[in-house]
């Protein structure tokens, strides 16, 4: 009995062994791509005209076809199987017989350009599975890219206006679209942007194992990545702070735009135009509000308690805010930002902006400031007392600010920027409150604190960057 089940075993494995070894070896002698010009020799002998054009068709060689590109330092043998890729005559016919679509091949001609640069994949590989690099055992970074990304690879060679004149928008609507919801408030490109989240530059060229693939939907790749983060962030990232609302449309527009953000440059006589980032141009200060705040500042009018950040985000635009603050002040929180809040430096030695940018960003952010000035505080601050000033603000700021003016619904107290402000705006910000923020006014129009206890809170309010 023994012997009996060792013989079947052996029989059953060196059966499988066998099956394995006569597919593997059909396989070789009969490989994909062979088939594939098999069939592409019947099927233009069926077009063709006269006898000469068919007795030429019947007698092409099967063989693998190659192109070494030189000044791309790379070889393509793609078209060992979509072989009639420059055939006319294959116009009609299936892929991968079938002709490449549109006139791209009359400007990138495959033997200067070859198929992978544009379409990603294996260009060694002489089988679909691993030419496409699809499926996780393929580990092929760089799958072929799906076709409604595909212009993702021009701008590696066109700048916008040039591919927008064409038609080939997609990559410039999805910039455009970064600049209009704030992407750039939280990621730098070029050196200029925040800090917040990754820089951006080279991020279409990321290998997958940049990227935490266990909760992406479908094919793991860097392109399903991209369009899932972007619909739901925290889904992909649980840890990620990234504010944003896209439909699925703009979803794949924004992956496009990021999938051409590639790591190196084509060789200079690639490049039909010089690239330029639309972010170092000139604007105007409300195209730069809305490239850099609008993402966390909203339209910075009213205070935002914010779920992901676990605080207010000030209301910037407010008409209340704006008038106890003047140009200087608010030049001084753009450019220095805010410590230890989300509010990054945006000067030239940090977020990268130039002065000429923040200058205008302090203007359209002061056009809705109110004529006139608050009323000055009269009590002189001399005469506070800012031991009296902590009782108060335990009592009536605590639960907003922080038992230590850390922050919490209302902004960050011991922050540089606030402790950089004169006694007598924080003064009239308490006295007054903010009219359309958590901020309720202390004076005489709202809880009705005197003047000695305003002081005295403005007072201490100014010691707590030095208390533990």
């Amino acid at each position: 009995m023994r012997n009996r089940f060792y013989f079947w075993v052996l029989f059953l494995s060196t059966s499988v062994l066998l099956i394995f070894a006569i597919f593997a070896a059909y396989r070789a002698f009969s490989p994909e791509w062979a088939d594939y010009q098999a069939e592409y020799k019947k099927e233009l002998v069926k077009v063709v005209k006269d006898e000469a054009a068919k007795s030429k068709a019947r007698s092409l060689p099967i063989e693998i076809q190659q192109m070494y590109l030189a000044d791309l330092n790379g070889i393509d043998r793609c078209t060992s199987c979509h072989i009639g890729f420059d055939n006319p005559l294959m116009a009609k016919s299936k892929v991968p017989l079938k002709e490449h679509s549109g006139d791209y091949l009359k400007v990138h001609s495959a033997e200067k350009f070859g198929c992978t640069v544009c379409h990603y994949g294996q260009g060694r590989a002489t089988n679909r599975k691993e030419a496409h690099g699809l499926g996780h055992d393929t580990h092929w970074d760089f799958p072929i890219i799906p076709a409604k990304y595909l212009q993702s690879a021009c701008a590696q060679c066109h700048d916008a206006a040039m591919l927008q004149a064409k038609g080939w928008d997609q990559a410039a609507k999805g910039e455009k679209l970064v600049n209009e919801k704030g992407c750039r408030g939280c990621h730098k490109l070029n050196n200029v942007g925040g800090v917040l989240g990754k820089a951006l530059e080279g991020v279409g060229s990321k290998p997958i194992a940049y990227f935490p693939m266990g909760a992406v939907q479908g094919e793991k790749t860097t392109y399903s990545w991209f369009k899932q983060h972007f619909i739901d962030p925290r889904n992909l990232v649980p840890e990620s702070e990234m504010k944003i609302s896209v439909t699925d449309e703009e979803a794949d527009l924004l992956t496009t735009y990021v999938l051409s953000l590639r790591a190196g440059e084509m060789p200079k006589q690639y490049r039909r135009l010089a690239i330029t980032d639309g972010a170092k141009q000139p604007a105007d200060g409300e195209t730069l509000y809305k490239r850099y705040c609008i993402a966390c500042h909203g339209e910075g009018k009213d205070s935002i308690f914010d779920e992901t950040f676990n605080h207010t985000v000030p209301a910037i635009r407010n008409p209340a805010m704006l008038r106890a603050l003047d140009d200087k002040n608010l030049k001084k929180i753009v450019s220095d930002g805010r410590m230890g809040t989300q509010m990054t430096s945006w000067k030239a030695t940090a977020a990268g902006l130039p002065e000429r940018d923040i200058e205008e960003l302090v203007v359209y952010l002061a056009k809705n400031r109110p004529a006139g000035k608050p009323a000055a505080f009269s009590f002189p601050i001399s005469k506070a007392d800012p031991k009296h000033g902590e009782t108060i603000f335990k009592m009536r700021c605590a639960l907003c600010h922080g038992k230590k003016g850390e922050g919490g619904l209302g902004l960050n107290l011991r922050n540089p920027v606030v402790q950089a402000f004169d006694p007598e705006v924080l003064a009239v910000t308490v006295r007054d409150g903010r009219k359309d923020t958590p901020m309720p006014p202390f004076g005489k129009d709202g809880v009705n604190l005197k003047d000695q206890d305003i002081a005295d809170v403005a007072s201490y309010v100014k010691t707590l960057a030095q208390r533990k």
